[in-house]
């Protein structure tokens, strides 16, 4: 695979389209301007942003362009500048940090009122699924560890009364791990709070990226089905959407089995905690990384699903040209063939993709997005 730049007067292009690490490929940002839609957020060298956006003006490649000089050369909104400018501020060059600024930014109502709507709904959503995580989190601890049998209620932690009551079993179970109290107290406040997006396999309530991974798993089989009843998808695009598909299920499960492992251990990842926050915190940025820009992809799907088949078809080669591939550097980590097995896949389709033998990639056919921002909070 090549890489070839071409300098210009505000940045350069780059046909490079399998990214090393997830920080290489950087982090969707949802702005609403046509040209900068579905593009992609990084640090520079220089500890600076540069921003990568693909196949302007039909050509072929991804240009990086410097943060300061995308003010300059696009004709932004006016949300797309407040976005730009809080991107600057937070240097959001992580899912967490974009998802805040992106929830902030529409909060303004500059995107007008069904992004203003939507971000409420995902706070609110949010704040709840954090809660409900904390509530399940303390209430497994209490039913598992406490000396005598207990268990709580969410009417119970709501009130004064029950709220006392929590902290005395707690205050139990703090003395029989030969812990501070006060230690179990902030370990399970910060657990909670890390592992909300995700919350806990016990939870009846799914959270938001594991709701994300049973989409995706339906978009896999779903792309696959609709390859074989249908007869307008020569090229096979949707078996390759469905194949990148697979890869990011097989390298996302495994990490949330080991997020869900702590919780099968609450005594020794309580007493452990000082080890055990870092190493959650990282695969919750794993799984984060791995899934981002995935929700834009679902929503081009889940929008056409009983629309009529060209519409459809439309939809498949859009998916195929925003397609979060997984970078080399996460499939060195998993275990078996399956980098080799998707650069085959990529080889068979090679048609619709690039002139394999020149090197140039149309990086328009992997990293695009339509303006369907607001669906995608």
């Amino acid at each position: 695979m090549t890489d070839a730049t071409n300098n210009s007067e505000n940045g350069h292009l780059s046909t490079r389209y399998w990214p090393a690490t997830f920080e290489e490929r950087g982090v969707v940002a949802p702005f609403t301007t046509p040209t900068l839609a579905f593009s992609r957020v990084r640090s520079d060298q220089r500890d600076g942003l540069e921003i990568l956006i693909p196949g302007m003006s039909g050509g072929s490649g991804v240009y990086v362009i410097a943060w300061p000089s995308v003010r300059e050369v696009f004709r932004m909104t006016v949300h797309d500048r407040a976005l730009h400018e809080a991107i600057q501020d937070t240097k959001a060059t992580t899912p967490r940090m974009m998802r805040r600024c992106a929830n902030q930014t529409a909060m303004t109502g500059l995107a007008g009122p069904d992004s203003l709507e939507c971000s409420k709904v995902a706070l609110e959503q949010e704040e709840n699924e954090r809660l409900l995580t904390n509530f399940y989190l303390i209430n497994s601890v209490v039913d598992r560890l406490s000396p005598t049998p207990a268990s709580l209620t969410v009417a119970e932690l709501s009130s004064p009364q029950g709220q006392r009551k929590a902290r005395q079993i707690l205050d139990q179970i703090a003395d029989g791990l030969g812990a501070s109290s006060e230690k179990i107290y902030r370990c399970l406040e910060v657990w909670s709070d890390l592992i909300a997006p995700l919350g806990l396999s016990m939870m009846p309530h799914e959270c938001r990226l594991r709701r994300l991974m049973k989409r995706l798993e339906a978009f896999r089989m779903n792309a696959g089905e609709w390859n074989q009843r249908s007869n307008a998808d020569p090229d096979g695009l949707s078996l390759l959407a469905a194949d990148v598909a697979k890869l990011t299920l097989d390298v996302g499960y495994p990490v949330i089995a080991e997020v869900d492992a702590f919780a099968s251990n609450l005594a020794e990842t309580l007493t452990g905690w000082k080890k055990v926050e870092p190493v959650i915190q990282d695969r919750l940025d794993r799984l984060s990384w791995l899934l981002d820009g995935w929700e834009h992809v679902l929503t081009i799907w889940d929008s056409v699903l009983e629309s009529a088949i060209w519409e459809q078809v439309e939809a498949m080669e859009e998916i195929v040209r925003m397609l979060p591939l997984v970078p080399k550097k996460e499939l060195e980590r998993h275990k078996g063939n399956a980098w080799g097995e998707l650069e085959t896949a990529l080889r068979r389709f090679v048609k619709p993709l690039q002139n394999w033998q020149s090197g140039e990639v149309d990086i328009d056919l992997l990293l695009r997005v339509e303006h369907r921002r607001a669906r995608a909070l």
